[in-house]
């Protein structure tokens, strides 16, 4: 019973979509939708189709990954965080994401490129060992058999500012090939404010803010596909992303109500990202099949940022070189895969630091690193309910930076799949993972805050002392799958972790500073609800979606206890949709609500708490004929201010308080999309 599962895993052509979409005049018959390939699946995993997420306007994937179950994007504190802060790895199409300071892969991807995004709470040995926080994994789309032309404009305005992007694709088959090209160019502006009240024990400060932005992207992408015949296959994926950024700001300085200071920044960068892969799949049998990637990646990005009287330059160079193969082989009821993977990361970063025009420092490093990897997994069926599977991965790493380092390790994953039922799923699993640290927060560069140095915006360098966490995870999952595609879960896990990082901010010389330390030993543990239902029983067309994670950490530091800093209490996203098949027209709406969070004094006398706060998004597709469809996005309109409160004590008494407050706008965005 179980041979079938483990070919259709084995062919790596599962296929994950059956749905007759008669509004948008789409007709996919295949094997199986998101849901029963969920169900199936012998590693817990919730997918998301793309159309689920891209349907809120969301202008690229770091925008999506906001909205995805399990998955947190930090926000406030006048910067925009990575996905879970580091603590998620995020991968596309299976590669790393490996951003720099002035690029991130992540925003030159359009939602329109995705097929769907798999959410991972605990890797398995196929994957890396870097699955601290667990595994999202960004699906792009393949070339269809038939061909397909895709054109979409989008136009909108934030704050009197406008804003657009176009988006073009073709995709289609000739003989033995298949292609895929597409290329997005966004040209977006902003106009924000911020406020920013220091209470020392003398006076009392505070900062306004005024900033207005320019950002630009251009985004190639292309994948050709070679199949000379059913047994051998080969493709070859390019993409190149190319963005500028300018950004400009006056900020007034108040000190006892009195106008103090007037301080204008002005930051412009440009960055080049480019991602090509070559790859293969070999079935030497109706049982066996081999695949290999080679792979290079690139980022390259330079800055200028200026503030008063000082001024900073930037460049950063960033490679990648690796490859991998795997054989995969079912014998009986397991389904054997083992691979190998071999990388190497270089990293070549300087920073000169001008004052009044006399050149304070220029510091110039290099970093590489090389890492191999060995992986043994098998799924195998007890009987008819259980499905296990174990595996093993073992990983080396040397480093070439103020000397030569080695580390290596294991990582052991065990999943169970038990299915109580036809319609119920009890899932576990336990995993050993790592996080090493990334090259940039080994550098001991600084990367200078200038004139704006304050506890909200400290000057950033590494830690080359810096060691890798280590942690051991538990999950525990129980699934419902309803007769109308609709699902409901309740799961948890928990982590034990060793050599926590985090980043910790010190005054030094009358300036903060900001680096990464190994703090302490820490636990986290979360539970989650989903829900996704069909009630069409009651209101035809009508389907609502929920997801909440409610957490709780601790870190032991020299025998003190604090929570894992900047972990949200909970946060949850509930919505509905509504098709009115007679008028062609969809609709919904979807609230995405962060928890607050308040940590304690740290151990550099550092305490901080963020407010709670909740996006409110609304959306309205409508089908013109055949060819044409329009929608409208109304996002943010709950507008809410971020606000971020830090603390300094000195000898145990409060020295300084800084109370951050990020204003956010709501904004409107309006969509043509056309298919041929």
């Amino acid at each position: 019973m179980l041979r079938p599962l483990f070919l259709a895993a084995f062919s790596l052509s599962v296929v994950c979509a059956q749905e007759i979409i008669q509004l948008d005049k789409i007709e996919v018959e295949e094997e199986y939708t998101v849901l029963e390939e969920r169900k199936d699946q012998s590693i817990a995993k919730r997918i998301i189709k793309g159309e689920e997420l891209s349907q809120y306007g969301d202008l690229n994937a770091l925008e999506v990954l906001k909205r995805t179950p399990g998955v947190t994007v930090p926000e406030g504190k006048g910067k925009k965080g990575a996905p879970g802060k580091g603590y998620t790895k995020v991968l596309i199409d299976g590669e790393e994401v490996s951003s720099t300071k002035r690029g991130n892969p992540l925003e030159q991807i359009s939602p329109e490129m995705i097929e769907r995004i798999e959410v991972m709470t605990n890797g398995s040995a196929e994957y890396s060992a870097e699955a601290m926080g667990g595994i999202v994994n960004i699906v792009l789309k393949k070339p269809s058999s038939e061909g397909k032309t895709i054109a979409k404009l989008t136009g909108g305005v934030y704050n009197a500012q406008a804003m657009g992007s176009v988006f073009a694709q073709r995709e289609g088959k000739a003989g033995e090939y298949s292609y895929l090209f597409n290329a997005t160019y966004a040209d977006n502006t902003h106009k924000d404010d911020a406020s920013n009240r220091i209470d020392d024990t003398v006076n009392m400060t505070e900062k306004l803010r005024d900033s207005q932005g320019r950002y630009r992207a251009l985004s190639l992408n292309g994948k050709l596909i070679y199949a000379p015949d059913t047994k051998n296959k080969y493709a070859f994926d390019a993409s190149m992303g190319l963005n500028a950024n300018s950004a400009t700001a006056d900020e007034r300085t108040y000190t006892n109500g009195a106008l103090s200071t007037t301080l204008y920044n002005r930051d412009e960068s440009d960055a080049m990202m480019l991602w090509t892969k070559l790859s293969g799949e070999h079935h030497l049998s109706g049982t066996e099949l081999v695949d290999w990637k080679l792979k290079f990646h690139q980022n390259d990005s330079e800055g200028e940022n200026r503030s008063g009287t000082k001024l900073q330059y930037d460049d950063s160079l960033f490679r990648v070189f690796g490859a991998d193969g795997s054989y995969s082989r079912v014998v009986g009821e397991h389904f054997v895969k083992t691979g190998a993977e071999v990388k190497r990361l270089m990293q070549d970063e300087s920073i000169r630091v001008l004052s009044g025009g006399v050149e304070t420092s220029n510091v110039h490093q290099s970093l590489r690193q090389d890492k191999g990897s060995l992986y043994l997994q098998d799924e195998v069926g007890i009987g008819e309910d259980f499905l296990v599977t174990p595996g093993i991965r073992y990983e080396t790493v040397s480093r070439d930076f103020a000397g030569s380092s080695n580390i290596d390790y294991f990582a052991p994953s065990l999943h169970l799949l038990y299915r109580l039922s036809p319609d119920d799923n009890l899932r576990a699993s336990v995993s050993k993972t790592v996080r090493l640290p990334r090259l940039d927060e080994l550098t001991d560069t600084v990367d200078s805050s200038l004139e704006l140095n304050d506890l909200t915006r400290p000057d950033v360098r590494g830690n080359p002392a810096l060691k890798e966490e280590k942690a051991l995870s538990y999950e525990l999952r129980l699934e419902h799958y309803f007769a109308d595609k609709g699902i409901i879960s309740v799961g948890g896990f928990y982590r034990e972790i060793d050599d926590k990082i985090e980043k910790l901010t010190t005054y030094e010389g009358g300036r903060y500073v900001e680096r990464p330390y190994n703090a302490g030993e820490g636990r986290l543990w979360s539970v989650e609800f989903e829900l996704k239902k069909s009630l069409d029983a009651y209101v035809g067309g009508l389907g609502i979606f929920a997801n909440a994670t409610v957490q709780n950490s601790s870190l032991s530091v020299n025998g003190f206890k604090r929570p894992i800093k900047a972990t949200n209490d909970y946060l949850y996203n509930i919505g509905l949709d509504h098709t009115l098949s007679a008028y062609r027209l969809t609709y919904g709406a979807a609230y995405r609500y962060v928890g607050a969070y308040d940590d304690p004094t740290d151990e550099n006398g550092i305490a901080e708490s963020q407010k709670g706060y909740g996006t409110l998004d609304l959306y309205a597709k409508k089908r013109i004929d055949s060819t044409f469809k329009a929608g409208i996005n109304l996002k943010n309109l709950t507008g809410e201010t971020i606000t971020t409160t830090t603390r300094r004590y000195a000898s145990g008494n409060l020295v300084e308080t800084q109370a951050y407050r990020e204003n956010t706008r709501p904004y409107i965005l309006m969509t043509l999309e056309g298919r041929w």
